[in-house]
C-alpha cells in the first residue's frame, strides 16, 4: 500500500467479503493496521478458507503464518514471486486496479457473504 488512504479500497474489499485485514510488517510498521494483525514468524498464523494476499512477495517469514489457510488467492506484479509458489489461484497485475474490478464485479453481482 502506498497511504494509509489506500487502505479504504482493501476494507471495502473485506466488507464485502466479510473478512478480516491482516498484514506484513511494513504495514504494521507504518501503522497501517494494528500489530495484533501481523502474520508470520513474528506475528500470528492464520488457517482462514481464504485469504488474498495483495502484493506479498511470498517471503517464508510471511507465508510461514498462512500456509494452513484453505485457498490462497495471490496478486501480484511480479510473476516470479514466490506466492505464487504456494498460491492456490493467482494474478499477476497491479492491486490498484484489480481490487477495484473485484469490488465492482461483487457489487455487480448481487452476491452477500455469509459468514458461518
Amino acid at each position: 500500500m502506498k497511504s494509509k488512504k489506500d487502505m479504504e479500497m482493501v476494507r471495502e474489499l473485506a466488507d464485502l467479503l466479510g473478512a478480516q485485514i491482516a498484514g506484513t510488517r511494513p504495514l504494521i510498521e507504518t501503522g497501517f493496521i494494528n500489530a495484533k494483525k501481523q502474520i508470520g514468524l513474528s506475528g500470528r498464523t492464520v488457517k482462514p478458507k481464504l485469504i488474498i494476499t495483495l502484493g506479498i512477495s511470498g517471503a517464508v517469514q510471511f507465508t510461514a503464518g498462512m500456509n494452513g489457510s484453505e485457498r490462497i488467492f495471490a496478486i501480484n506484479t511480479d510473476p516470479n514471486a514466490s506466492i505464487f509458489d504456494v498460491a492456490h489461484y493467482g494474478i499477476v497485475g497491479d492491486i490498484y486496479e484489480i481490487i477495484p474490478q473485484l469490488i465492482e464485479d461483487i457489487k455487480g453481482s448481487g452476491a452477500q457473504a455469509c459468514i458461518i
